[in-house]
């Protein structure tokens, strides 16, 4: 019986654009052996690296490490034959029998080498020549998947599957493989994922941001506060992994959002979804739940449904993409989170921006207690930008009542600003309120460079800002200068003045009373 005729192409065509061209790597189901047909008979792959240019000049492509995996094996019933999956790798849904076009050997390629490491299932490694070629020879017959393991200087190319035999021209088994790669740099882009955590009001839409708790240690390990996982697939239904690497962990520890970094990403469209801890994807915009919190994940700030999860590069770019989990409960666990904005601006003696080697930081403290008896907990020590701003985050109470911060400058330590030894004067300091429906604040910093008449006293008074400045009471939490008004004036001098006067007094009664 004549077999189908396959037609095959000598090259396979680019994926994201690394891509491995090869002969002999379509297989459909059940393949009618033809009268040549050895089943006993070894192959070999060979595999030769095209020139890749990096910059000016073209790459080295001797030293490359490559590696095969037999993934198949033939069944053959003397009259058709097809290929039957190791059981460790089943669970991939891949169909090594449907291997009908390029797009699936590579799509179905990149998805094996995310568990191959795992599955039990040995490798051969060889190195490249200088001409770029490495053999594989005396080969069983099935399904093997090639990957480049080690780029040296070379760059990089796409794993592959190849099939031993494969038929060319409806007449003929091929044993013998011999594939041409398509290489790229390994200068490639980036893409930096921030996650955020926010709570939107069910009932007004309004966003808040959130902060996890913080790790915790138990039975000698580290428990994150929350964690959660993103993978990078390389199609829109999330079914084909980008790479070995694909899956990445974010862990919270007391934040609010927090950046991971997939680097070497060849030029080419990709699709960020959050998964589960296995890698499994959600869908974008879906509710589920995880450590019995309830969220969606979308694209953005959380302040929209945004499911635009795809993300192009082009010219090894520096790609960024915001993604929130949104609660519309908040759990129980998590705080909300207002933003405090500190500007700092440092002045010449006649009031000019300027900027000096000095670093500035500030203490911002939490006042809590009656006016009479206020209490300060310190919340953060900050360095603080020159003519810049930097924010602190401020927990807020969820039931939306107001917190007072007081901001004030101090040393790295946290500790008072002797007005005397610092080289400035302050103003500035003060109070600001936040709650869930004051979300934001600001205040300035303001340090003026002193002359040499106020380097010799200390200043009296102090600006203050539109933000009203209140006195910093005495029972701090952590001990910190308090406003710096008060009388200066030198109160020795006014004792000897004084003194001096009595002497004088007593000096005159006595002598009118000797006189009479």
């Amino acid at each position: 019986m004549k077999s189908i005729i396959i037609k095959y192409s000598k090259y396979i065509l680019t994926l994201l654009a690394v891509a491995a061209m090869a002969v002999g790597l379509l297989m459909p189901t059940q393949i009618k052996a033809a009268d040549s047909y050895n089943k006993d008979k070894k192959g070999s792959i060979t595999i030769n690296l095209d020139d890749v240019k990096q910059g000016d000049s073209v790459t080295n492509k001797a030293g490359v490490s490559v590696s095969i995996y037999q993934l198949a094996s033939i069944s053959h019933d003397e009259v058709n034959i097809s290929f039957d999956i190791v059981s460790s790798l089943e669970s991939t849904g891949v169909d090594v029998n449907d291997i009908t076009t390029s797009d699936k050997n590579l799509n179905a390629a990149k998805k094996l080498t995310t568990v191959i490491d795992n599955s039990g299932i040995s490798s051969v490694t060889k190195k490249t020549d200088s001409n770029g070629k490495v053999s594989f020879t005396d080969l069983a017959q099935g399904m093997y998947l090639v990957e480049e393991k080690d780029s040296a200087s070379y760059g990089m190319f796409s794993p592959f599957l190849v099939a031993i035999p494969y038929m060319e021209d409806g007449q003929n088994w091929i044993y013998d493989v011999e594939t041409y790669t398509k290489g790229v740099s390994n200068q490639q882009g980036s893409l930096e994922v921030t996650k955020a955590l926010v709570y939107m009001d069910p009932e007004t839409g309004k966003i808040y941001n959130l902060q996890a708790p913080k790790s915790y240690e138990e039975n000698g390990e580290t428990v994150p506060g929350a964690r959660y996982y993103v993978g990078l697939f390389c199609d829109a239904e999330g079914t084909i992994p980008y790479g070995k690497n694909y899956l990445k962990t974010i862990d919270f520890n007391g934040s609010h959002s927090e950046t991971i970094k997939y680097d070497n990403l060849p030029d080419g469209i990709y699709y960020l979804f959050e998964t589960d801890e296995n890698g499994v994807p959600y869908a974008m915009g879906e509710t589920h739940t995880e450590q019995d919190r309830t969220y969606k994940c979308v694209v953005g700030d959380g302040s929209g449904d945004s499911t635009d999860n795809k993300v192009q590069l082009q010219g090894r770019p520096q790609g960024k993409m915001n993604i929130s989990n949104v609660f519309t409960i908040i759990p129980e666990d998590f705080l909300v989170v207002a933003e405090l904005t500190i500007e700092k601006k440092v002045l010449d003696q006649n009031g000019q921006q300027t900027t000096t080697n000095d670093t500035f930081y500030a203490s911002v403290y939490k006042q809590t207690g009656s006016d009479d008896n206020v209490e300060n907990e310190l919340i953060q020590t900050v360095q603080l930008q020159q003519n810049g701003k930097v924010t602190v985050p401020v927990r807020v109470e969820k039931d939306g009542s107001t917190t007072k911060v007081y901001i004030e400058e101090t040393d790295a330590d946290g500790n008072t600003i002797d007005p005397d030894n610092f080289a400035y004067k302050i103003s500035g300091e003060g109070n600001v309120e936040l709650s869930m429906e004051q979300q934001t604040g600001t205040i300035t910093l303001t340090n003026r460079e002193k002359g040499d008449e106020e380097e010799e006293t200390t200043s009296s008074e102090e600006e203050t800002t539109s933000t009203e400045k209140e006195k910093k009471p005495t029972n701090n939490t952590k001990k910190s200068k308090s406003g710096k008004t008060g009388d200066t004036t030198p109160i020795l001098t006014w004792i000897i003045i004084g003194v001096a006067a009595a002497v004088v007094i007593i000096f005159l009664v006595v002598r009118r009373r000797k006189s009479e």
